[in-house]
């Protein structure tokens, strides 16, 4: 049975603010509403068990740039783990 880590709504969240981006900003950027990137970031359970890899992608792909290194390794841990590659 494969135990797949979850993204965190708190990971993106420090991402964004990290980014220097508002909820509306990154919002408009992912293509999504304001009040999903604060449900999101809030871990509601409905809006984290339907959000898919497409929206974590554009977040990641809108925050990476301004992403220190090491928030930059911390995600691609949670991604490597999410799809359940060792990397050890």
């Amino acid at each position: 049975m494969s135990r797949r880590k979850k993204f965190s709504g708190v990971q993106l969240k420090s991402l964004r603010k990290e980014a220097g981006y508002t909820q509306g900003e990154l919002a408009l950027r992912v293509g999504i509403s304001r009040e999903t990137v604060s449900a999101i970031e809030n871990e509601k359970p409905e809006t984290m068990n339907s959000i898919g890899v497409e929206v974590i992608s554009k977040w990641w792909a809108v925050c990476r740039q301004k992403a220190s290194e090491q928030t930059r390794e911390s995600f691609f841990s949670t991604v490597m783990d999410y799809f359940g590659f060792n990397h050890t």
